[in-house]
């Protein structure tokens, strides 16, 4: 009895310990990707950018959500300052970095009013970047490469630790802006919504808020960003993932129908840095071949670059790197299959409902605020009809239908409700008993059997 319990604990630590870091990201890409179609791969690679602390560049059409997602990967850290701008050619280096200190000009000190501006920010998102004055960028790449503002005679340490930029054009060669553009590691291409599926949920949504509740535990703290920053270091990259970069970078650089690629020594090396925070986030500690495929958003310059960046990098690890990873892959497949087994058995992996059993049906409560004939009113709503698009009649606690309202789960979990006195409308949320990601309080010894096989 007492080595059963002390193995029960042992599994419990490992679940409770970082091998939750899996878990916990997939999680929180699922929670910031809700109603934005489409943009669920961008959001996920932001996040990875913002955990590594490198630069995000996101490019594409006006109206394809670029400011949400920036605004959605900030709601997933721990923020004191977050800075927002959409530059233009007119903007002054006030807008930007603050205003000139009329009290320090009068004591013979140029000096700036930093707070509530960029140098005082640990989160930034800058839209429509390339159209800024040479002054401003000139500015902004000390600031975004030493992390340091010169402020005066004095020089300011800037806290910034995720640094998102936007545009719907990318910086010529040789126009003076290549230094910069190379400090922005991630470069993201933000298309249009393109599934048909996916058009019609958008036409009949509401707007996307750019906030996100984010359950105790999701959200990534200062503390932990800095010891997983540290922590990334020590995963390895072996001599096999190097043989890869190095034929990577050959390939890119050799004359193939006059098409190379220029990638500088320092974006070589955040990359590298980049591809071991994949590996860790994703509980290893080893980088692996197929890490390597988020080269494909890091390594091209122009917009005729990414096609043939991709190709290079596909070519590369499905000819040299998944073959001969072949047998270490499906080791770690089965591994990850064992903790996310483990990870079911003693967390929910999706919110759990309360549900009433009414007249032999299963219902979920919920309560609205329709207007003041439905104030605080409790609703019942069918369970089977959560994740469909039929109108439907809740019920009272009684079984009696309420038909002043009609309630549509529009394939959510989210209800709207449309009637009412006035004939309002109103999304209502139905009550989780156990949210996702939360641990499990009782272990059913079925599903302990199960774990033990």
């Amino acid at each position: 009895m007492h080595n059963e319990e002390a193995s029960y604990n042992l599994v419990l630590h490992f679940v409770s310990s970082s091998k939750f870091m899996k878990t916990r990201i997939n999680a929180l890409i699922v929670e910031m990707s809700k109603n934005m179609y489409e943009r669920e791969n961008i959001i996920a690679l932001s996040l990875l950018a913002g955990i590594a602390g490198q630069n995000t560049f996101l490019f594409g059409q006006p109206g394809t959500a670029k400011s949400l997602i920036s605004r959605r990967i900030a709601a997933a850290f721990e923020i004191h300052s977050y800075f927002e701008y959409l530059m233009n050619r007119f903007s002054t280096p006030e807008e930007i970095f603050g205003p000139v200190s009329i009290k320090a000009l009068k004591e013979d000190q140029y000096l700036r009013k930093t707070e509530h501006y960029l140098a005082r920010a640990d989160f930034a998102f800058l839209d429509e970047i390339w159209k800024a004055s040479p002054a401003i960028l000139n500015t902004l790449l000390t600031l975004v490469n030493e992390k340091i503002f010169k402020n005066g005679d004095l020089i300011q340490s800037v806290p910034l630790n995720v640094l998102m930029s936007a545009s719907n054009e990318i910086p010529e060669p040789n126009q003076g802006l290549d230094a910069l553009y190379d400090r922005f590691i991630v470069r993201l291409v933000v298309h249009p919504i393109h599934e048909t599926q996916n058009f019609h949920a958008l036409l009949q949504a509401k707007p996307s808020q750019h906030k996100v509740e984010l359950s105790d535990g999701l959200k990534i703290t200062k503390a932990e960003l800095v010891n997983w920053r540290e922590s990334i270091y020590d995963v390895e990259l072996t001599n096999f993932v190097l043989k890869l970069f190095d034929e990577i970078k050959h390939r890119l650089l050799e004359n193939f129908e006059d098409h190379q690629v220029y990638v500088s020594d320092r974006r070589w090396q955040r990359v590298a840095y980049l591809v071991k925070a994949s590996a860790f986030l994703n509980d290893r500690t080893e980088v692996l071949a197929s890490d390597l495929f988020i080269l494909k958003y890091c390594l091209w310059n122009q917009e005729e670059d990414i096609t043939f960046v991709a190709k290079i990098i596909d070519e590369v690890i499905l000819e040299l790197g998944l073959n001969d990873e072949f047998d270490l892959d499906t080791l770690i497949i089965e591994k990850e299959q064992l903790e996310q087994r483990i990870l079911m058995c003693f967390y929910y992996t999706d919110d759990v409902y309360e549900s009433y059993l009414i007249q032999n049906k299963e219902y979920v409560r919920a309560t609205t605020n329709l207007d003041h004939h439905y104030q605080d009113k409790t609703l019942y709503l069918e369970l089977n009809k959560m994740d469909s698009k039929t109108d439907f009649f809740a019920i009272d606690a009684t079984g009696e239908e309420i038909r002043g309202i009609v309630c549509n789960f529009n394939g959510a979990r989210v209800c709207t409700l449309r009637g009412g006195y006035y004939g309002l409308e109103e999304v209502v949320t139905p009550y989780i008993k156990y949210a996702k990601g939360t641990q499990r309080r009782e272990i059913s010894i079925q599903k302990k059997q199960e774990l033990e096989q």
